[in-house]
């Protein structure tokens, strides 16, 4: 009788085992070869099915040896166990990057965290682990591999929680510190606490979810916000305290602040009595222009309503020319405001569109994820921050993440893996807006290519994530 287990632990081979029986039977060439390599690298074959990658790696260098010495019937039978052996390594790595997604994105984190935060003896035993797991999939042992995962898993999230502490808790600590030493205690007591209690967060997290560096990031950031407003404060206080006659000069400077402000806006906000009137009339102020604004826009629909009178009305014609005008004002506000936009990003990082529906996207080139991966490169935070503030500009748009792949990998693969990037930065924009936005996250998978999957570039710009900030509707 036949061991159950050998049966249970290699059935997922079939699946390859029968592509190359219908693959081999025509003659592989070496630009097919070359194709499947170059496919296997960008799933990280090398990692996640090294013996396979290594044994196509050398069928290829050997098909190449014998062509160039006009041995070509040696050649074509290394070329045809290359690409049996890509084969492998290409259905391997895919398994590896869904079965196991947790586990690889927690070795992302890892080895894309700052090597002054690691731990050296922590990292290589992370690595060691995973490398078992590697080993028992290409095996097609996956009960051992599931066993040894929840290993290399605590191992990973070990060496997470040392690198975490010291980049996310550690620099808020050190800004309380200073914060105390300029008597935050006396003149920013509120601020001083509220930076303190952002601190225990992150160390919760830490301690008890560290995969949630993004929660971290955004959390560490108000934390040192905060412990640095305590310290402006106190510092003020201090100066204050020691030269009494500084407050004149203060309040003169605030008055002249307001009366700028004020300015700009027809009001005098320097005789309101509190902060709150200065806030009222500021409303004030821009509900009277925007109400203004609304008046040309009624102005301007009465000449419309007028012309088509004269010409004589057409209900359908009025409609279309009352959206074309509502569409062609939407472009305008859009222009203006994405020519304030341009001077968040660089260009070579975030491409700004403008759609024939006045949709604004925001393409995010620089946010380039590993591959089966959807953890956002902290290197990246930066440009994902700017878009932020595009999204407080349009705050009447609603907001959606469309995630996108290339066309390298199973079609149900990629599907998952851009609904996962998609969801991975729709969570790391709502961490920054501290929930105050919704956001809708999409995948399309490889459905909507802009380039050529073809080519190295192609791919590269098929990859990418777009925030679309939605034009409303009529």
């Amino acid at each position: 009788m036949l061991n159950d287990k050998k049966i249970t632990v290699r059935y997922w081979m079939l699946i390859p085992m029968l592509f190359l029986s219908v693959s081999s039977a025509h003659a592989v060439t070496m630009e097919e070869v070359e194709g499947r390599m170059v496919e296997a690298e960008q799933l990280r074959a090398l990692e996640f099915s090294p013996e396979h990658y290594a044994e196509a790696k050398n069928g290829l260098e050997n098909a190449r040896a014998y062509l160039s010495s006009g041995n070509n019937e040696q050649a074509r039978r290394e070329l045809d166990n290359s690409a049996d052996h890509l084969a492998l390594a290409i259905k391997t790595a895919q398994l590896m990057s869904n079965q196991f997604s947790g586990l690889v994105e927690s070795r992302d984190r890892m080895q894309m965290a700052d090597p002054a935060y690691l731990r050296d003896d922590l990292v290589n035993r992370a690595e060691r682990d995973f490398s078992h797991v590697v080993k028992s999939v290409e095996d097609g042992d996956m009960r051992k591999a599931e066993g040894q995962a929840k290993m290399a898993l605590t191992t990973l999230r070990a060496a997470q929680v040392v690198a975490s502490r010291e980049q996310y808790s550690r620099p808020i600590a050190r800004d309380v510190a200073a914060a105390r030493k300029v008597r935050a205690r006396t003149y920013a007591p509120n601020t001083l606490q509220s930076a303190i209690s952002t601190q225990k967060k992150v160390e919760g997290l830490i301690k008890n979810d560290p995969d949630a560096q993004v929660k971290m990031y955004a959390l560490s950031e108000q934390g040192k916000q905060k412990a640095e407003r305590a310290i402006k404060i106190s510092s003020m206080g201090n100066q204050l305290s020691r030269n009494p006659a500084e407050i004149e000069r203060f309040v003169d400077a605030e008055e002249a602040r307001l009366r700028l402000i004020g300015d700009s806006l027809g009001i005098d906000l320097t005789n309101a009595k509190d902060a709150e009137q200065q806030a009222m009339l500021l409303r004030q102020a821009i509900d009277e222009t925007e109400k203004s604004y609304q008046q040309q826009l009624k102005d301007s629909d009465k000449v419309i309503e007028s012309l088509n009178a004269k010409l004589g009305t057409y209900e359908g014609d009025l409609a279309s020319m009352a959206e074309l005008r509502r569409k062609l004002q939407l472009k305008r506000d859009a222009e203006a405001k994405i020519k304030r936009l341009t001077k968040l990003f660089n260009a070579d990082d975030v491409e700004i569109l403008l759609t024939t529906e006045a949709d604004v996207i925001l393409r995010m080139k620089s946010l380039n994820f590993r591959s089966g991966s959807a953890v956002i490169p902290p290197n990246t935070y930066s440009i994902l921050d700017g878009s932020t503030q595009a999204m407080v500009m349009f705050t009447n748009r609603a907001v959606r993440v469309e995630g996108h792949t290339d066309a390298v990998g199973a079609n149900l693969f990629n599907q998952k893996l851009s609904e996962r990037r998609a969801e991975a930065v729709k969570t790391y924009l709502m961490e920054k807006l501290e929930g105050k936005r919704v956001i809708q996250a999409v995948g399309f998978g490889e459905e909507k290519p802009i380039a050529n999957n073809e080519t190295a570039q192609g791919r590269e710009k098929n990859r990418r994530i777009d925030i679309v900030l939605l034009a409303p509707h009529s």
